[in-house]
């Protein structure tokens, strides 16, 4: 979703660098983001619902050595990279959705979930939406493709999998989905093409 819809955790690292003057690697290394994103790492544990927003907070704090005077400005940072979407976001979803049924696999906690569903409306526009924190699976495995098919009675080879992750790509495409890989705004007119729209 961090290309696609929202933006997701890209970014946030270099103003929580900017508040609390610690090293942007530090900052990566306590949130367990990019390069420090493994499966079973605290933010995979995070939205796979296994540890509590406030858990992974205190753990971010604790591993940057940052005293609790930082709950308030982490958590500013952490649901302000959801506010703003791309410029893009709701003319294409708008625009798919009058053409096919949308569904939204997305890897989130469940405190952005709330965020970002009450504060935009484009969600409207999906059929169904499965949070991994809902299944305690990311879509780094193959459990979100299969529930979200089987739920919905979806034919694999009939769905379109968008997404900006190539693991996730690779995921959905083991799974029998159809793929496009999504890198930036000039996918949109890919994404069209895709399902039929000129």
């Amino acid at each position: 979703m961090s290309k696609v819809l929202l933006p997701g955790l890209i970014g946030v690292e270099d103003k929580l660098q900017h508040s609390t003057a610690k090293s942007a690697e530090l900052i990566a290394k306590a949130m367990g983001s990019y390069p420090y994103y493994e499966v079973d790492n605290k933010l995979d544990k995070l939205l796979k619902g296994n540890i509590s927003y406030p858990q992974y907070r205190a753990s971010f704090l604790e591993t940057a050595g940052l005293s609790d005077n930082y709950i308030d400005i982490f958590d500013h940072h952490c649901l302000q990279m959801f506010d703003s979407p791309y410029v893009y976001t709701e003319a294409l979803l708008k625009n798919v959705a009058t053409h096919c049924q949308l569904y939204l696999l997305s890897d989130h906690c469940e405190v952005w979930v709330e965020y970002i569903t009450n504060k935009h409306s484009f969600f409207e526009y999906f059929t169904a939406i499965v949070w991994s924190y809902e299944i305690a699976a990311t879509k780094k495995s193959s459990a979100p493709f299969t529930a979200i098919l089987e739920k919905y009675q979806l034919d694999p080879a009939s769905c379109l999998f968008v997404d900006d992750n190539l693991d996730n790509i690779a995921n959905a495409r083991e799974m029998g989905l159809q793929v496009l890989y999504f890198k930036n705004p000039a996918s949109v007119e890919q994404v069209y093409a895709a399902i039929g729209i000129c």
